[in-house]
């Protein structure tokens, strides 16, 4: 019995342990998305975005997840898509650009010691989750 109790042991305190990481970014970004949302500046910000975001399917809003997950993390864009109301078409455009093209100063870096020069491996990925969304957006306005 002692052997079971282990591992779970173990697995318990590194979930507890992970979790308290998630909670540590995602909470503060709703908090202060929802801040910036009462005071009327999501939508400043959303309005200004809006025409380049329709290409992908997405409004305006979404444009500050986008930059949360490709500049900071993956979570912190949770954070900011759980304040938002979308679509599961949007969520699911969302969710396949931020996959391709997520924490670009790390990952751009780790792309390099496979030879691709890092201003290229950035162009490459922003350009592969743009061209991604764009093409799912196209597929989701033509399928019924």
């Amino acid at each position: 019995m002692n052997k079971l109790i282990a591992p779970v042991k173990t697995g318990l305190v590194k979930s507890a342990k992970l979790l308290w990481l998630l909670l540590k970014i995602i909470v503060p970004v709703s908090c202060i998305v929802a801040v910036l949302e009462h005071y009327g500046i999501i939508e400043m910000f959303a309005a200004s975005f809006a025409p380049a975001m329709s290409y992908f399917g997405l409004p305006g809003e979404a444009t500050i997840a986008l930059l949360l997950s490709f500049t900071v993390n993956f979570y912190a864009a949770l954070g900011v898509l759980g304040a938002m109301t979308l679509s599961p078409q949007q969520i699911t455009v969302l969710a396949v650009m931020i996959g391709i093209c997520h924490e670009l100063p790390v990952e751009t870096v780790v792309c390099s010691y496979t030879g691709l020069r890092i201003p290229a491996a950035a162009v490459l990925r922003i350009s592969t989750a743009l061209f991604a969304g764009f093409t799912l957006n196209l597929i989701y306005n033509l399928v019924p």
